[in-house]
């Protein structure tokens, strides 16, 4: 049976990666940098956020990078096994995680993780 219109909220279209899930890799990403000793990471004055990156060449390798944990089983993300089933390691894989991350920034906890990941692994003093 059809469903009726207005009877249910509206949903976005199917996300493979969730908030929830996303939010779990830049927690894992800001640990991870949290690892390295704070004269070892960036420049404090080259701050800027993980979506900020995401349309260029960068933002590919990122993506790229991430699918490549997921697939290799060097993530420690609890899902990684559901997310190196939904993204493959090729250049589709990573377009798609890159559209649907774009899809996550509005999200509170995303945005909270995003600001949590930028104070860890921006510390170090400006580059000479």
């Amino acid at each position: 049976p059809a469903c009726r219109r207005g009877s249910r909220p509206a949903r976005r279209a199917a996300m493979p990666i969730t908030p929830e899930q996303f939010q779990v890799t830049l927690e894992n990403m800001a640990a991870a940098w949290e690892a390295v000793h704070e004269e070892h990471r960036l420049p404090k004055d080259e701050e800027k956020s993980f979506f900020d990156d995401l349309p260029l060449e960068t933002g590919k390798e990122l993506c790229r990078e991430i699918i490549e944990r997921w697939h290799s089983g060097s993530s420690s993300h609890p899902d990684r096994e559901e997310l190196a089933g939904q993204y493959t390691r090729d250049e589709k894989g990573w377009e798609l995680l890159r559209q649907h991350l774009r899809e996550l920034k509005d999200d509170p906890f995303v945005q909270a993780a995003d600001l949590k990941l930028r104070l860890v692994k921006y510390t170090a003093a400006p580059r000479e």
